[in-house]
């Protein structure tokens, strides 16, 4: 699979990646690499809704665009490739699921889905340049809240057990797009934190009417209110910040664009947004208004914007 140039925080997108609307960019992105990787996967799932994912993949990434991979002693990195193998183990009591052929739909989601994944990259192996453990938790819940409308709640956490260089770190799933993602930040930038430790949190929460039903000309729209928090907590720790290495590590220097940096270490603050829309528009349009809460000084940081989904709501 030969995949065209993406930002590193594209991985964590849900949609299909044939999901043109996601073309749809907030801002110019020309830090981007492109990826030619091989998968080879095998899910097996039991009746009690507990299920295995074992994956092999080889990856071979070349950045392009203003990103370059340049180790603290000078050297130009033309290419990095990875040899891995996932485990991931998921837990999801009580979910019905429609199968069609590409892929399954969920449609109930009064029920926690736990996810466990650990990823292990293989040194020497198939050509990869660095060995790296990779181990994340995430769990999901909806709470029903009677006349009060329903809380979605998302959390994640992972870590990155090995010294590696910053294409294998974990940055932000940042949602550079105008299309509202589940579990994505809509205002940080692209790579813009770099850690190898994190927990993130989304919450939201649809009213279903309880404010809009008092105001009669909302109530016969039937219109329904959304609020919406996210918040994300990473740290790097030194074996990992190049700024606390000697120049002959062979760690990569941070993204940069016109000798400025756009990648950073967080600080002891964790990063904050809020979220508040509106959907069921016509039966299906979303529309939120986003704003960012801190960090504001970072380049190119933008304090609010508007995005969009259709979502169609039974």
């Amino acid at each position: 699979d030969v995949a065209p140039s993406r930002g590193l925080g594209d991985v964590y997108k849900r949609q299909d990646k044939d999901n043109v609307f996601t073309s749809l960019k907030t801002q110019t992105i020309d830090q981007m690499s492109y990826f030619r990787q091989y998968n080879i996967r095998y899910v097996y799932e039991f009746d009690n809704h507990f299920g295995i994912t074992a994956q092999l993949r080889h990856i071979t990434q070349n950045p392009t665009g203003t990103l370059f991979y340049r180790t603290l002693g000078g050297q130009i990195v033309p290419e990095l490739t990875q040899s891995e193998a996932t485990l991931s183990l998921r837990y999801a009591p009580g979910e019905k699921v429609v199968v069609t052929k590409q892929r399954r739909h969920p449609v109930n989601h009064n029920y926690p889905i736990y996810t466990l994944m650990h990823t292990t990259g293989f040194k020497d192996v198939l050509g990869g340049d660095y060995a790296s453990n990779y181990t994340e938790l995430s769990v999901t819940k909806r709470f029903w809240l009677n006349s009060y409308g329903r809380i979605d709640i998302y959390g994640r956490a992972g870590a990155q057990w090995n010294r590696v260089p910053f294409p294998l770190l974990i940055t932000p799933a940042a949602n550079n797009s105008y299309i509202i993602q589940r579990s994505m930040f809509n205002m940080i930038n692209n790579m813009e934190f770099m850690n190898d430790r994190f927990v993130s949190l989304d919450v939201q929460w649809d009213l279903s009417g309880k404010l809009f039903n008092r105001i009669p000309l909302l109530k016969h729209l039937k219109w329904r209110e959304v609020i919406g928090f996210k918040t994300l907590y990473g740290t790097l720790t030194d074996k990992n910040n190049p700024f606390k290495q000697g120049n002959q590590s062979d760690l990569f220097e941070f993204p940069s664009r016109n000798g400025q940096p756009t990648s950073f270490v967080m600080g002891d603050t964790p990063y904050m947004e809020l979220n508040v829309g509106i959907h069921n528009i016509f039966k299906i349009l979303r529309v939120d208004y986003v704003r960012r809460l801190n960090y504001l000084n970072a380049p190119n940081a933008k304090k609010n914007g508007v995005r969009f989904v259709l979502q169609f709501d039974f």
